[in-house]
């Protein structure tokens, strides 16, 4: 099964006044992150989709395994659906499922993206508390009816217009939903990890006391 996935990185960080991608994240850059959470659960390749700040990503990936770069040349005048349009008609022929997530959202599990990467359902979303988050997963078979789309509402209007119905998978992972488009978001993201690691470290050792 060859997973494809498109990573959105070209915008312009306007709101953050860093640019996202490259912000750190654990001592290294969140896109990074990112892209070593898609690669260990198992996705075959990803298309990084830059645009502003180009070469500092290219220079940035340039030993990551499976990872392809599409610039978007007009990032600074085009929407997000159109820099996803340019990393879709990159995805290669053999692939037959593609997950799709923007760069700002960079601590998704990596257990989330192997359960979106492996389903069967033509179109499929993670959800945590009842809403809906990324990576988006869809059968590769879906892929023209994106690429041809040109109504209103970008991704969100593409998707809904697709002839299926959407599946929902619900996940232990609070990272689905939270983006960093502002400085408050990134030390709210970066606050969040550190107490998400302290409920997993304590649950772990409550079972531990309990196997005991």
């Amino acid at each position: 099964m060859h997973i494809c996935a498109v990573v959105a990185a070209a915008g312009l960080s306007s709101r953050m006044g860093s640019f996202k991608p490259l912000l750190p994240i654990d001592g290294q850059p969140a896109v990074i992150r990112l892209l070593h959470t898609l690669h260990a659960a198992g996705v075959s390749q990803t298309i990084l989709v830059t645009g502003f700040r180009h070469v500092d990503l290219e220079r940035a990936c340039r030993c990551l395994p499976d990872v392809m770069l599409a610039y978007n040349p007009d990032f600074a005048h085009t929407q997000m659906f159109d820099s996803i349009r340019l990393g879709l008609t990159a995805v290669p022929h053999i692939c037959s499922r593609i997950l799709f997530i923007p760069a700002d959202v960079p601590l998704v599990s990596q257990k989330t993206v192997h359960s979106l990467a492996h389903t069967t359902a033509p179109l499929a979303y993670p959800s945590y508390l009842r809403r809906c988050g990324h990576p988006i997963s869809l059968n590769a078979a879906l892929l023209p009816s994106l690429l041809h789309y040109n109504g209103s509402n970008g991704l969100r209007g593409a998707l809904r217009s697709l002839p299926v119905e959407p599946v929902y998978y619900t996940v232990d992972d609070p990272f689905i939903r939270m983006d960093m488009d502002t400085p408050a978001d990134y030390h709210a993201l970066l606050r969040r990890k550190q107490a998400f690691l302290k409920e997993n470290h304590y649950a772990a050792q409550d079972q531990h006391v309990e196997l005991s």
